[in-house]
């Protein structure tokens, strides 16, 4: 006779089966090879050469190199570790600007990387009672960019000090995210900002490549162990 204890016994195999499946979006399936990185930014991650603005160059605004901006930094330090991959970005400020509207086909390019880290909130306009609609467009973007549900998902707050980065904060908190903190940078030490280094006080208020380095040592910490 078959007691009911050992005709439990399969049914507790297939729920185990069934927990090791499932993960979070904040982390990469433990044993996926991360080979494709998608940075997501604004003009901290890069800017078209503009003379109005005494802005020269395309890379990360206020950077005084290519190399010297912090997704170039993170890109080295990512390729020394896992040379097999690809690191890509761009920029979302449109999103930033226009985020109840945004036609989120736009990102199709950059969906479903194994690593996606989005540094943003510096053109979002905060306004009171803006949390709850910017976080739903926010939870749309993040899911457009994500859709197999596979990504490894990284959120970096923005440069500058603004409620909008701790409504960034309270989403990865949600959604057992990584959060990397940045507005401290600027808040707390004004070198880490390009100030006196451009007429144009808005290219100024960019980080310096201190800045960019120190932006980009906080994200390697966070994503080292992924490689």
């Amino acid at each position: 006779m078959i007691t009911k204890r050992f005709l439990i016994w399969p049914y507790l195999f297939l729920l185990l089966g069934s927990l090791s499946c499932v993960s979070d979006r904040g982390a990469v399936g433990r044993h996926r090879k991360i080979q494709r990185v998608v940075i997501l930014g604004n003009s901290i991650v890069a800017h078209p050469p503009s003379e109005k603005i005494g802005w020269l160059h395309d890379w990360g605004m206020a950077a005084s190199c290519r190399e010297c901006d912090f997704v170039h930094l993170l890109k080295k330090d990512i390729q020394q570790k896992a040379p097999g991959a690809t690191v890509v970005w761009g920029s979302i400020a449109a999103y930033e600007n226009n985020y109840n509207t945004y036609d989120l086909s736009q990102v199709a390019r950059y969906k479903d990387a194994d690593l996606l880290i989005i540094k943003i909130s510096e053109n979002v306009k905060y306004e009171a009672g803006m949390e709850a609609g910017f976080i739903e467009s926010f939870d749309k973007l993040v899911k457009a960019l994500t859709p197999l549900n596979k990504t490894k998902i990284v959120i970096a707050e923005g440069f500058w000090p603004t409620p909008v980065n701790a409504m960034l904060r309270k989403y990865a908190q949600a959604h057992s995210l990584p959060h990397v903190p940045i507005e401290d940078l600027f808040a707390n030490d004004k070198t880490n900002a390009a100030i006196g280094q451009f007429e144009n006080e808005g290219v100024a208020n960019h980080p310096s490549d201190k800045g960019m380095k120190n932006i980009s040592d906080r994200i390697w910490n966070v994503i080292k162990n992924d490689f």
